[in-house]
């Protein structure tokens, strides 16, 4: 379905405001709040909402959503801190022509990618709890890039796509790793994360306390929550923890098994079944002993029990169809995926509070499951899971129950498991080609990706008769709905030598392909050319592609052009400029029209190209000064100089001065163009915006000025005296403005903002610190740099390590000794953070380095080799190392026997040189792996 032809998909705005029951966790995953004193009764389910500063960021993208703007906002806190609750509380203030999209069924991602083409505008797009649609490979990255298409969809527009996660699952999906698993989910979500603090402040306490009439929910969540996490409090959490505190045996067993499956990797409805099976492996013999029959009701009893109205340990998940829907909410879908989920709609599941699944990701972290769990995950796990599952046991060294699980995932449909399957045991048993005949014979085909990537792994691993079967059932077989995979794998069959399957893929794809999708039919017809299969190019240019291309589209009518070129198609792209795209193409998108221009200049249809290039020059809104720059070098590409200029004299006088890299991108291309009155009259604009109380702004301005080298406006920027208006409570931004005004010879500001940061602000920010002090030195302020330190010692709490670590590293290189002392004086080896083990080793040894022994000891009388977080392999590393020249050996041999049961069990045997000793992986229980082969799997 094309995004123009989007019909709707949620439910309206008012329909969820008239329900509470559909916005609490059955529904969008509002935690309930406990009840007491009849508050229920009198105040709702839900408590009055208190606003906090994240509320504020918040209500900025969603009124720029009312006023049409689509936008993102990711909520990121721990469990129970509001994130959903304020998601709500922002959404219920839309229009009631607004409606909420809530994707579940059959799972997350599935939900997402069966709905997204229908998304109309002004619709909501609720991830609560956004790992779940983003994570899971590989349809987590399909659900991204059709977020970020919707965004971008101007025919779609205003949508507001919200979401939820916590700080650990922000983490992976925006961290940069290798393989980079979730290189989408970044795009999407980088620049759009709102912190939500897990405390109130003091002045939103301050008032609920001073109120006659206040919820008494919350009066008593005021009086007894720690650390004022009032929202913790309301969602049950203390009652939670005491319930689980208090559990022993099975039921204890139990419990550790649901925190265990949720962070290997298993989806939140979690199978009875996998649980009861998984539970005795966790007790001891005399525990296990005493067990009887009844065990399983009993434990059940205790875990779901609720309390003052908040759900239990565990939860039921209903298994009912929706009600009240005049179609069902379960989108259609192919019989893998039908297979894929089948067995999660067979027999009990349950959810772990939300609150204790994360409580089990930070305490149970470096706890590997007993055998047990593996076998009945195996047999229980949602087919959609057992691949992360499979990945999580082999980062461990269970290379057995990994390989298992991979095994499994191949038959339910998981494309990606079988060239791992395929890999790892080539490795232990390069013979053994019977893997490679089950990978080629169950590989689900309905992602040509994964078919490349198990073709490569068979032929290294010279499985010929293998790569036969697989290249015969993927040419008859595998989806075409992915036309650049199609495309990639028709090359990767000419690798491999299966002519006659290029053969019948190619004739496939030529006669299948649609039409209407421009970009498919370039995708094709240059994977065609590639493997030279003429017939097959002439088979699809016969079904006349040229005709069906979308004239209004720029994008499109260029991707077409550009296919029809590769293959030098003449009578289709004489059929396509006989349409005369240039003067029906929509004009008020700047971005995809120098794509276009260039497309037509290279089919020589110079006519259209100044058609085209005079309608772009006058027509495209000038809201994006970086896809304004982009335009400018199409038109100067294809030698549209006039058109250059009426479109430089509008950009200049009337571009939105957006985001300051774009706005220097196009003063950078106004010079380039030869415009320089352009550019002038632009900085001009640039160096008046109304920005001197924000040092960071100001400081980009400049910057962007330098850098397209509009000395005059540069001048009149400073001659605005920015140093005498800038709030300095930001530290860094000053730091930044320091340095620019430092460049430019502004000697008297330097001196003005100088003095300034000499006032009692609290210095709450090492890496500030770290460059403003940098600048002060520069600027030869010496007293000052003196002074900050000082300064810092008194307010800084020592969390940030890597940072203190830089600060006595500048005082050393300044020869600042008193300084130096000053800091050390308030002991920051016994202090700081103990996470980050790059900068804990970076701390270890500035300190060694500098003689300072006593800190050296503090540091190491910590035992950092215990408490760092194990998630970087090279930060890991590097603190080994750190050790080892501290001479801390044990320290070294407590941290190297963390690895494995942190997932770095790869790291465990570089460092131990120990791989043929672990050649069959590791049990839970630590030894090495007894010999297994393909014959000890189910």
């Amino acid at each position: 379905m094309q995004a123009g032809m989007a019909v709707g998909a949620g439910r309206p705005i008012g329909d969820l405001r008239g329900d509470e029951h559909l916005i609490l966790d059955g529904g969008l995953g509002v935690h309930p709040a406990l009840d007491t004193e009849g508050a229920r009764d009198r105040f709702g389910t839900l408590p009055p909402y208190i606003p906090r500063d994240h509320d504020d960021r918040l209500k900025t993208v969603v009124d720029a959503a009312k006023a049409g703007q689509s936008g993102i906002a990711i909520l990121v806190g721990g469990s129970s801190t509001g994130k959903t609750r304020a998601l709500w509380e922002a959404v219920r203030e839309l229009p009631d022509n607004w409606q909420l999209w809530h994707p579940l069924s059959p799972t997350a991602p599935e939900a997402a990618l069966a709905a997204l083409p229908d998304i109309a505008p002004k619709t909501v797009v609720w991830l609560n709890e956004a790992q779940n649609y983003l994570a899971p490979d590989p349809m987590g990255e399909h659900v991204a890039a059709g977020l970020r298409e919707l965004l971008h969809d101007p025919s779609r527009a205003p949508v507001l796509v919200l979401g939820t996660l916590w700080p650990e699952h922000w983490d992976t999906l925006t961290t940069r790793t290798t393989p980079d698993w979730h290189a989408g989910a970044r795009d999407l979500l980088s620049g759009h994360k709102i912190d939500v603090p897990d405390a109130f402040p003091r002045v939103a306490l301050a008032a609920l306390d001073a109120t006659d009439d206040a919820d008494p929910r919350l009066v008593q969540a005021v009086q007894h929550a720690k650390g004022a996490q009032i929202t913790q409090y309301l969602a049950g959490v203390p009652y939670l923890i005491d319930r689980y505190q208090a559990a022993r045996g099975a039921t204890l067993a139990l419990i550790r098994a649901a925190m265990d499956a949720r962070r290997l990797g298993a989806g939140p409805h979690i199978p009875l079944d996998w649980l009861a099976d998984a539970a005795p492996g966790y007790l001891t013999d005399t525990e296990y002993h005493m067990l009887d029959g009844d065990w399983l009701s009993k434990t059940l009893a205790y875990v779901i029990t609720p309390c003052n109205g908040i759900p239990g340990i565990l939860t039921a998940v209903t298994t009912s169809r929706p009600r009240n829907q005049r179609t069902s909410r379960w989108p259609a879908a192919s019989s893998v995926l039908a297979d894929r989920r089948a067995p999660s709609q067979q027999g009990p599941r349950y959810l772990l509070a939300d609150y204790l699944d994360q409580h089990g990701r930070r305490h149970r972290a470096e706890k590997i499951p007993p055998i047990d769990f593996w076998s009945a995950a195996s047999t229980h796990a949602h087919p959609a899971d057992l691949a992360t599952l499979a990945r999580a046991a082999w980062a461990r060294g269970l290379y057995r129950d990994a390989t298992q699980l991979h095994k499994r995932a191949t038959t339910h449909g998981d494309s990606s498991a079988a060239s791992t399957l395929v890999y790892h045991l080539h490795t232990l048993h390069p013979a053994d080609h019977r893997p490679a005949a089950w990978a080629a014979a169950h590989v689900a085909l309905d992602n040509p990706y994964a078919v490349i990537r198990l073709l490569v792994e068979l032929r290294e691993a010279g499985a010929h008769e293998q790569i036969r079967v697989l290249a015969e059932r993927a040419a008859a077989q595998v989806a075409l709905d992915d036309s650049r995979g199609v495309a990639r794998l028709l090359v990767e069959l000419r690798e491999a030598g299966a002519h006659e399957q290029i053969r019948v893929l190619a004739e496939r794809a030529a006669v299948q392909v649609a039409l209407d999708d421009p970009a498919a039919v370039a995708e094709i017809l240059e994977g065609l050319q590639v493997v030279v299969a003429g017939e097959q190019i002439a088979a699809l240019l016969a079904r006349g592609p040229a005709a069906h291309v979308a004239l209004d589209d720029p994008a499109a009518v260029a991707e077409m052009l550009e296919g029809l070129q590769v293959v030098a198609a003449k009578e289709q792209i004489t059929a396509l400029l006989a349409r005369d795209p240039a003067a029906n193409v929509l004009c008020h998108n700047p971005r995809p029209l120098g794509r276009l221009l260039e497309a037509l200049h290279e089919a020589g249809a110079q006519e259209q190209v100044t058609v085209l290039a005079e309608r772009a020059a006058t027509d495209v809104l000038l809201d994006d000064p970086g896809d304004v720059a982009r335009l400018l070098d199409g038109l100067w590409e294809v030698g549209a100089q006039e058109q250059v200029t009426v479109l430089a004299e509008r950009a200049a006088a009337g571009v939105l001065l957006g985001d300051p890299g774009d706005v220097t991108r196009l003063l950078a291309e106004l010079h380039e163009v030869g415009a320089q009155e352009q550019a002038t009259l632009l900085a001009e604009r640039d160096a008046a915006r109304d920005a001197l109380n924000e040092s960071y702004a100001v400081a980009e301005i400049l910057n962007e000025l330098q850098q397209g080298q509009t000395w005059e406006q540069i001048a009149a920027l400073l001659d605005r005296d920015p140093a005498a208006h800038v709030v300095l409570t930001d530290l860094y931004a000053v730091a930044l403005l320091l340095e620019e005004l430092q460049e430019f010879g502004a000697q008297a500001q330097v001196a003005a903002l100088i003095e300034g940061t000499a006032a009692d602000e609290v210095v709450d920010d090492v890496r500030a610190v770290v460059r403003l002090l940098e600048g002060l030195r520069q600027g030869g302020a010496q007293d000052h740099a003196t002074a900050l330190p000082e300064r810092a010692a008194s307010c800084l709490f020592f969390g940030a390590t890597y940072t203190v670590g830089n600060i006595l590293d500048r005082l050393r290189e300044a020869g600042l000794q008193e300084q130096v002392a000053a800091l050390l004086d308030w002991n920051p080896a016994a202090q700081v953070v103990l996470e980050h083990p790059h900068a804990v080793a970076r701390l270890l040894d500035w300190l060694r380095e500098g003689g300072m022994h006593e800190q050296v000891a503090a540091l190491l009388d910590r035992n950092p080799g215990a408490q760092v977080a194990l998630g970087h392999p090279q930060a890991v590393t590097k603190l080994l190392n750190a050790l080892q020249g501290a001479g801390a050996h044990e320290q070294c041999t407590v941290l190297t026997e963390r690895l494995p049961a942190a997932g770095q069990f790869d790291l465990f045997i570089d460092l131990g040189g120990n791989r043929q000793e672990f050649r069959f992986g590791r049990e839970p229980d630590g030894m090495a792996a007894p010999s297994w082969t393909w014959d000890d799997l189910e």
